[in-house]
């Protein structure tokens, strides 16, 4: 499950009606918990859990952290990829309505969503999607790691 404190309210109104719509985001815990959701219920969770103070975590494998840190912040110009920090910012706070607050996030829930992205299992982005097929496996735990230690 995701950290959802201080997320921006824009972006969670956004994946509430994802799930709800379907097709673009499926979840079997979340789709039917929104679907019974009002368009004001969606934006009144949403500015709630924006307003949380985010509990700081931390990056954990210090094998990794460089090429976590290089990823984030350079990309991988050799693969195409861009540096995830070009669209979530320095430190991972993101741009309302656009780009999620990233910094913080759990290590594993970032992995889920990235394997998910590349998948194809996750439809609601299509540039996200695009940059996973890029990531191998040790990329994306790599740079997961590094985003959970952004503050």
């Amino acid at each position: 499950n995701p950290t959802l404190a201080a997320q921006h309210a824009e972006y969670l109104v956004k994946q509430l009606m994802e799930f709800k719509a379907q097709g673009t985001r499926n979840s079997p815990i979340m789709s039917p918990y929104s679907q019974a959701l009002s368009d004001q219920d969606m934006r009144d969770i949403a500015a709630y859990l924006s307003r949380q103070t985010m509990k700081p975590s931390s990056a954990k494998n210090k094998d990794t952290i460089l090429l976590g840190q290089k990823i984030y912040r350079a990309g991988i110009a050799d693969k195409g990829v861009p540096a995830c920090a070009s669209c979530h910012g320095p430190r991972g706070a993101g741009i309302p309505s656009q780009y999620p607050r990233i910094g913080g996030q759990w290590a594993d829930y970032t992995t889920t969503q990235l394997l998910s992205f590349r998948a194809g299992e996750r439809k609601n982005n299509l540039p996200m999607q695009s940059i996973s097929l890029k990531l191998s496996d040790l990329e994306i735990k790599a740079v997961s790691d590094y985003i959970a230690g952004l503050r």
